[in-house]
């Protein structure tokens, strides 16, 4: 056995430009044993032998069985280590003679394949761990990540199989990790939260790069996306691009599954098809994918808001064979990208419609009308109803909030454990634009609710006073800006110009009725006065004429 220099240092260092933020624990195997001559990229193994890492007799019976070196097996005659070296030295892409450089590097690989299936127990002498190797002994080595040493780690992808000529070196790992982010499309600017009427649709966009998968069999690129209850996915509005093309590639190209059966647990998922044999030549180029989905009644109109999440699942093991066609089955290693997601928020306004003493009044209709009226919730304060696993508690002055009782304030609870939900209404609106409204009865507390409002300017006109009061004379004038951010939707709502408050998470407001005046009419005692003061008065003119009558007589 040849003698060696000791502690030779190997750092792996990530390509540049990875995505990769896992921490990586690395092996060494020792294929070949020999003297080292030169340094780096120089260096030079002779008077090879089998190295401490590789179980020889297996390994040189499975090179001679492999057909994955062209219809000749070159290892055919070999028996020892040195006559093995000699034909993979030939596929070095630095030789001269070696003329065909892409596919002696396809049979690079499938000698390191078969190699790390014939390793023996013992990994080189020396520190094993992340991102270095010190080793004791030079040679040729196989060096891989530490089988399940990747497992569960986001944004983390297995190595291709390295071998090198070992002194101190530093090389560099070959593995490709793929991101995505989602955000909404709205005016030709992507956010990440926005506002919305239920009913309106909003635009998602994901991007994503091309993954490098030249180092595997398959590779399998899997979009799952889970909507909140609020979010109904339009399927037909699936659109993918790849590189600069502004056309969309064809959808037999991809699958998107929204049976339960084939999400695994999300609410759809984006398959892509034979992605490798597709777009393997296409690494490093964008992925753009858009689709919409609709806001519905079942919104949450909370700070919560309505989130949509979004995450990849993706092929990061080139040194396994995969069983599943387009996307992994059985024990299939695959890795999952971190969430991104965003969220749409939407609102609404509730009335108080009272008397001059502040007492409900029941009966008056109102009429919502505005550009974002197209489904409005509507919802009385008599709909609520005792839920264990309701969102609403009942506060003191007998109206509901959506905030759970704190040690500072439970004395304004009528009961902290008791919660509730909402019977609610939908009501279709009519017209569409700026001619759409909702209508309906104030109910017998003398409240309404508008729920599933976006940004916008709205028009609360009065279209039947309660009996006995008057109208209002003007629309109740009502906007509503925001400024989202995905922690908050910054509502601003103003009535006539003056802002509203939500000290319960309702933007709520008062609108007072006064009494008519009560008008005499024809009949009854009211006309009896009238006939009394207008006896008085002709029978005051009767005697005002005979006086005059008689003065005149006394004058002549």
């Amino acid at each position: 056995m040849p003698s060696f220099a000791a502690d030779y240092t190997v750092t792996i260092q990530k390509p540049s430009g990875s995505n990769d933020t896992a921490q990586h624990t690395y092996e060494a195997y020792q294929i070949f044993a020999g003297d080292l001559s030169g340094e780096g990229d120089d260096a030079v193994l002779a008077s090879i032998e089998w190295g401490t890492g590789i179980n020889s007799e297996t390994f040189i019976t499975a090179l001679k069985a492999s057909t994955a070196f062209g219809e000749t097996n070159p290892f055919a005659a070999c028996t020892t280590a040195q006559s093995v070296a000699d034909i993979i030295d030939e596929w070095e892409p630095d030789n001269a003679a070696n003329t065909d450089k892409d596919k002696h590097k396809a049979y690079i690989q499938a000698f390191a394949d078969i190699a790390a299936s014939n390793l023996t127990e013992e990994k080189t002498a020396g520190t094993q761990g992340n991102n270095k190797l010190t080793l004791r002994t030079a040679g040729y080595y196989l060096i891989k990540d530490k089988n399940g040493s990747l497992d569960g780690q986001k944004l983390g992808a297995y190595s291709d199989y390295m071998l090198k000529v070992v002194d101190t070196v530093t090389i560099t790992a070959k593995e490709d990790v793929p991101t995505i982010e989602k955000k909404i499309l709205e005016d030709s600017t992507l956010k990440e939260a926005n506002t919305a009427s239920i009913g309106d649709v909003v635009t998602f966009q994901l991007n994503s790069v091309v993954p490098d998968m030249s180092a595997y069999d398959k590779y399998f690129f899997v979009i799952n996306d889970d909507m909140c209850e609020g979010l109904t996915f339009n399927s037909s509005s699936v659109k993918i691009y790849i590189g600069d093309s502004t056309s969309p590639i064809d959808s037999t190209y991809y699958q998107v599954q929204t049976n339960s059966a084939e999400t695994d647990g999300h609410t759809f998922q984006i398959v892509m098809n034979n992605f490798k044999a597709n777009y393997g030549n296409k690494a490093g180029q964008p992925i753009k994918v858009t689709y919409d989905a609709t806001l519905n009644e079942k919104a949450d109109g909370t700070d919560n808001g309505n989130v949509n999440t979004v995450n990849l699942t993706f092929s990061n093991n080139p040194n396994v064979k995969q069983n599943g066609t387009n996307e992994p089955s059985g024990d299939d290693p695959k890795g999952i990208t971190p969430d991104s997601k965003t969220k749409t928020y939407t609102t609404g306004i509730l009335l108080r419609k009272v008397d001059s003493s502040d007492n409900a009044l029941t009966g008056a209709v109102f009429e919502l009308k505005g550009t974002g009226v197209k489904k409005i919730v509507v919802t009385t304060v008599d709909g609520f109803k005792e839920d264990a696993n309701g969102k609403y508690y009942k506060l003191n002055d007998g109206t509901y909030t959506i905030y759970p009782p704190t040690d500072a304030n439970r004395d304004s609870y009528e009961n902290v454990d008791k919660k509730y939900t909402l019977v609610t209404n939908t009501l279709s609106s009519s017209g569409s634009g700026a001619d759409s409204y909702v209508s309906q009865t104030v109910d017998s507390l003398g409240i309404i609710s508008f729920f599933g409002l976006g940004t916008g300017t709205y028009y609360l006109t009065e279209t039947k006073a309660p009996p006995q009061y008057n109208k209002l004379a003007n629309p109740i004038k009502i906007e509503i800006t925001a400024n989202p951010t995905f922690t908050s939707p910054n509502w601003t709502i103003k009535r006539d110009g003056s802002v509203l408050t939500a000290p319960n998470g309702i933007y709520e407001f008062k609108v007072v009725n006064n009494k008519g005046v009560t008008l005499p009419g024809t009949g009854g005692s009211g006309t009896a006065i009238f006939y009394i003061i207008g006896g008085i008065m002709v029978t005051g003119a009767f005697v005002l004429l005979i006086t005059k009558k008689r003065m005149t007589n006394k004058e002549k």
